[in-house]
């Protein structure tokens, strides 16, 4: 009788120790916020790049430094120059469109926030 009760003791303690090692849910992460770009690279050698930034609609954005960022990326005249640039001030690469028939291939880019 007495090693049935240890026993059942003993497991009844296993038991408690193997709840308490359930881990708590992790926290929610707040959602990050990203601005985004494109790169537009044209031309017969693909060596005129531009930034498209929402600057040429009504009520566009009249971001300062990002029309400084598009003067520097048109002088680059390259879109490897114009990435490694634009990386440099923290944009990601998120996809590429490339239309064939004019030679136009658009980086999307983005940063946070």
């Amino acid at each position: 009788m007495r090693k049935i009760i240890v026993l059942s003791m003993l497991l009844l303690a296993a038991s408690f120790s193997s709840v308490a090692q359930t881990t708590p849910a992790p926290a929610r992460a707040a959602a990050v916020q990203y601005e985004h770009c494109m790169l537009a690279v044209t031309g017969q050698d693909y060596d005129q790049a531009r930034l498209e930034f929402g600057q040429h609609f009504k009520g566009g954005s009249t971001d300062v430094a990002m029309l400084q960022a598009d003067q520097m990326v048109r002088k680059l005249r390259s879109a490897a120059a114009a990435l490694n640039y634009l990386s440099s001030l923290g944009w990601e690469c998120v996809g590429i469109n490339s239309i064939p028939y004019n030679n136009q291939t658009g980086y999307l880019l983005r940063r946070a926030k």
